[in-house]
């Protein structure tokens, strides 16, 4: 009887001290805001509810640069990041990152987005081959939505942002929604952003639908992606992912340019079409 008292105070005690040690876990987040409104309560309920359901603890780190973003996992100061698609591709190469998930809005279907061109609604551009001699605002370089897209969809009709005779100027605002603003403002004629963006800016009256006019829509972009470092266990690892597959049924979620509905699980294969444009664009360049 007593051996028997003290196996179950051992199993008592082992328990314990398994449960003390996942408890104990940290892991630290870096994100780079989705917009000048974008901070962490773009996601704070769902780090909360991670944090509820896998007993980790979850730090964030804000950077305001892209490549800061990806040094901080590669140099081993974030484990889990917040990452534009065409970012991500170079933490999957030099970081060890890989994507695990991707938020969806509000009453769509696919956390798929797009890229935008807009101009003021009096605005003289009326097409999309328009912008040619004009003045073009972008986000930051690297941003999938605000610079690689947009550049793809301006080679479809043979300009380039790097040759002078295309536009009047072309300069990167620091972010989508002063990409918009600097339309908004006359500072540049024709703007390059994310629809998310776009949408997020028009629901919380940044700007009204009649001040603002669409010339032309680039096709689906993969989603920007959660991704973390494969240096975290892989038990570690399928906890996280599936908190975050599972953070809706639990509380009012955010990510990536605003509230999302869930998050659904992506793969590292579903960016190979970002992967094929660098490509491309590196080769049409060099």
């Amino acid at each position: 009887m007593t051996y028997l008292k003290n196996l179950v105070l051992l199993f008592a005690i082992l328990f314990a001290f398994t449960n003390a040690q996942a408890e104990s876990k940290k892991f630290n987040m870096v994100f780079v805001p989705a917009s000048e409104k974008g901070d962490e309560s773009d996601y704070a309920g769902l780090i909360k509810i991670v944090e509820d359901i896998t007993k980790f603890k979850i730090n964030t780190i804000k950077v305001t640069d892209y490549n800061a973003a990806v040094e901080a996992m590669r140099a081993g100061r974030a484990d889990i990041a917040w990452y534009g698609g065409k970012t991500y591709i170079k933490a999957s190469e030099i970081a060890n990152a890989e994507a695990f998930a991707a938020g969806v809005r509000p009453g769509e279907k696919d956390a798929g987005y797009y890229a935008y061109f807009v101009v003021k609604k009096d605005s003289k551009i009326k097409k999309f081959s328009d912008v040619k001699g004009k003045v073009l605002s972008l986000n930051s370089i690297g941003s999938t939505s605000g610079d690689l897209i947009p550049q793809v969809e301006l080679a479809k009709i043979n300009l380039s942002t790097t040759n002078e005779d295309d536009f009047k100027s072309v300069f990167y605002a620091g972010s989508h929604d002063a990409c918009l603003l600097a339309v908004l403002n006359n500072k540049s004629d024709v703007c390059g952003m994310s629809s998310r963006n776009y949408e997020a800016r028009l629901a919380d009256n940044t700007f009204k639908k009649e001040q603002i006019r669409i010339i032309h829509k680039s096709d689906r972009v993969p989603p920007p992606p959660l991704a973390y470092s494969k240096r975290i266990p892989i038990e570690d690892r399928t906890k996280i992912k599936n908190a975050v597959l599972e953070a809706h049924k639990h509380g009012k979620i955010g990510g990536y340019g605003g509230e999302m509905s869930h998050y659904i699980s992506v793969k590292d294969s579903d960016y190979d079409v970002l992967r094929n444009v660098v490509a491309l664009l590196k080769k049409n360049k060099s």
